[in-house]
């Protein structure tokens, strides 16, 4: 049977499309011949929301016969769109409708919100997102993109004006350049364990170390915590308590033996990441987060059924997010939004478990998703996590017979010739 354009495209770019790699690659266009970034910005996501526009359209099963986690979802979304419209459009906070910051960004904070959904809907559940095309053509785009941004990165003092972080470029900040290393690093680190093929398997081993040495060079803290709480997460599904527990305290072991080693690499390429690590480990210091998080849950026991705003509209990061998932929707929400939200969130982390034991094929995706719940629990907001609504959506689209069958096991590199399977 022939394939469909469409079918081609879902089975190997359109996960790249959305997380990481080719927006990664597309925004060093405007740094290179030095133009304005906001063009290719937009224009980029013009592109992803037409070519899901045309994913839904052409899968019927987007908008027939919901499963009835899916109707929650749907519910979710509907809560967390309408409190983000009255509260731009309807009731403005009076103190946060008059900073400039909230009158320029509240109506891109809804239409971001809305755009974000509808490619969500565009990943319900398809074999063809977690194949190995486009498993290997997101691995390879992702490490291109991250070495072109270790050599050819434009730093913006916009984005990053007192830490001395690195940027990935003008648009990219450096928590998110650290993030895309630390997808990276997850991603190879499974197809290192599952792969059987030696070859792929050094290359996966080289790409954890582009992985580690790209968050090494972003200088940011967040990247290296979800490296490690993901890690073992993924070390416990597979391996059970003991093993984990035995490779873990491996790992530890090698980090201590070469630790002064590693600070010496890290200083000799600029990174500030000890520093900061340092810092959080020995002052406590946590860049006002933990003012943030109790001003935040001051606001949910102000408003606790139908939350007070979807940002903090008074007292320690106020104009922002709290930093925090959790918080967020109950501030945003309250427990009108609150409990579906924690309903859908438990039950994707126990399904992500289960295709991660199970070794079944999405579990690559599985992974980055729990880094991005991981990443929200204290660095990124809700409102704005694109790629939580869409993998909250495609883990929980996924029929329960799938997840929990074994039968579609991970593999890597079937074909006789390693370098011809990982370029197809």
């Amino acid at each position: 049977m022939k394939i469909s354009a469409i079918e081609r495209y879902k089975g190997k770019y359109h996960f790249s499309v959305n997380f990481y790699s080719l927006f990664l690659i597309a925004t060093f266009i405007p740094d290179l011949l030095r133009f304005d970034a906001v063009f290719i910005k937009y224009a980029y996501w013009f592109v992803k929301v037409f070519l899901a526009c045309v994913i839904i359209y052409k899968d019927k099963r987007s908008l027939l016969n919901p499963s009835q986690i899916e109707l929650l979802y749907f519910l979710l979304v509907l809560i967390y769109a309408a409190i983000i419209f009255i509260d731009i459009f309807v009731a403005p906070d009076s103190i946060l409708s008059k900073t400039d910051t909230f009158v320029s960004s509240g109506v891109v904070d809804f239409v971001g919100f809305c755009l974000g959904v509808i490619i969500a809907f565009s990943f319900r559940y398809d074999p063809a997102y977690h194949s190995e095309k486009s498993l290997r053509f997101f691995w390879v785009s992702l490490t291109v993109a991250l070495i072109l941004s270790y050599f050819l990165s434009i730093e913006s003092f916009d984005l990053d004006t007192t830490n001395g972080r690195y940027d990935a470029n003008t648009t990219i900040n450096s928590i998110m350049y650290g993030q895309a290393g630390c997808a990276l690093a997850l991603i190879s680190i499974l197809g290192a364990l599952e792969s059987k093929k030696r070859f792929v398997k050094i290359l996966f081993i080289i790409t954890i170390l582009v992985g580690l040495v790209s968050i090494g060079k972003a200088g940011s803290r967040s990247p290296v915590i979800v490296l490690g709480i993901v890690s073992i997460f993924y070390f416990i599904a597979r391996g059970g308590i003991y093993k984990s527990v035995l490779i873990i305290a491996s790992i530890l072991s090698v980090i201590i033996i070469f630790i002064n080693q590693i600070i010496a690499f890290l200083e000799s390429i600029g990174s500030t990441l000890v520093v900061r690590l340092t810092s959080m480990i020995m002052d406590k210091e946590t860049s006002g987060r933990d003012a943030i998080y109790t001003n935040a849950w001051n606001l949910i026991k102000e408003s606790p059924f139908f939350g007070s705003f979807y940002l903090i509209r008074s007292g320690p990061g106020i104009g922002g997010y709290p930093h925090n998932f959790l918080l967020e929707v109950f501030m945003a929400t309250g427990l009108f939004g609150g409990i579906p939200f924690m309903i859908l969130l438990i039950i994707s982390i126990y399904r992500s478990y289960k295709i991660i034991k199970n070794r079944h094929q999405a579990s690559w995706i599985a992974v980055l998703y729990l880094q991005i719940i991981a990443y929200g629990m204290f660095s990124t907001g809700l409102y704005t996590s694109q790629d939580f609504w869409v993998l909250l959506f495609f883990v929980i689209s996924m029929n329960r017979t799938i997840f929990l069958n074994s039968r579609e096991k991970l593999q890597f590199s079937k074909a006789k010739n390693p370098s011809e399977q990982l370029l197809n």
